[in-house]
């Protein structure tokens, strides 16, 4: 383990891929986790072809039916090592791009080590939580009632809203709660609107893009945004090393996605081609109408 820090850490990554492949910007975030992190255990809801690099980067592999999303993976991850023997557990998944730079410089912050609970964005939609991307929680939470009560009661529900509502927006307040330190890179509740220049930029192609601009308007009247989707760029800026799939493959809240390919080119070293195969693969998936019918159950 090539550490920043003494801190001994352990990780476990919660995977899923429409077509059940290990794909090549998965096996990059394993490479890059793998160098600081002294235990890695990759676990799967749907990994239905051989990846020899993964043998490689995983402690171990546990494929389990795609029942209760990442939680239930991250718990079931818990499960396979002596988590005492940790000062930290990082719960990681497939559902970002990246790290687009080293991840040793977030884990080595003085606020993170200080955190019983941190993560990369908190966002305000619908209301106040860490998101669960990627978050990080020391042996003193885990070891707590607290910690016991928040793993114990992760359920297999077949609902994804359920898996959101019970845990990923609980957990922050039932932390704080119990006393406990709870921290983000980038905390979405400093950023209550989008920067004129931003929304500008986004605007700036009109015909053919009129529907897409049409979506971003709307995004940005809502009370209550995504950081990782509409902040996206500060959030970058802000050191998180992570980029949220779902905003260049299915572009929700309608920004102006090349603007996202040039930031990554001009300012990381990030592999990018890596990002435009997996993209493409999806759109063939679109394109050949196979598109499986529970997509959502991918992650949270």
């Amino acid at each position: 383990m090539n550490s920043p820090s003494a801190t001994t850490r352990a990780l476990i990554y919660a995977h899923w891929d429409r077509d059940g492949l290990v794909d090549p910007y998965v096996i990059h975030a394993l490479r890059e986790y793998r160098g600081v992190v002294d235990r890695l255990v990759f676990v799967s809801t749907h990994c239905t072809h051989v990846c020899p690099a993964l043998a490689s980067l995983a402690d171990e592999v546990v494929i389990r039916d795609n029942e209760g999303f990442d939680f239930a993976s991250w718990r079931e991850g818990l499960g396979r090592f002596d988590v005492a023997a940790y000062d930290e557990i990082i719960f990681a998944n497939s559902s970002v791009y990246g790290p687009l730079w080293p991840i040793g410089g977030c884990l080595s912050t003085p606020a993170a080590r200080q955190a019983d609970l941190w993560g990369m964005t908190v966002s305000s939609e619908p209301e106040v939580h860490l998101q669960s991307y990627f978050m990080g929680m020391s042996r003193r939470l885990l070891a707590s009632d607290c910690g016991r009560r928040l793993w114990e009661g992760v359920r297999l529900v077949t609902d994804k809203r359920d898996a959101i509502d019970h845990y990923e927006l609980r957990w922050m307040a039932e932390c704080l709660a119990n006393g406990f330190v709870v921290h983000a890179l980038f905390d979405g509740r400093g950023y209550p609107r989008v920067a004129l220049g931003e929304q500008l930029a986004n605007m700036a192609c009109w015909p053919p893009w009129q529907k897409r601009v049409r979506r971003y308007r709307r995004s940005i009247r809502r009370p209550a945004y995504n950081p990782s989707h509409l902040h996206w760029k500060a959030v970058l800026e802000s050191g998180v090393p992570l980029l949220k799939v779902d905003l260049l493959r299915d572009n929700p809240v309608g920004i102006d996605t090349q603007r996202i390919h040039d930031w990554l080119a001009a300012h990381t070293a990030y592999p990018v081609q890596i990002i435009h195969d997996h993209l493409a693969r999806m759109q063939r998936r679109r394109a050949s109408g196979s598109e499986p019918a529970e997509i959502g159950r991918a992650h949270v």
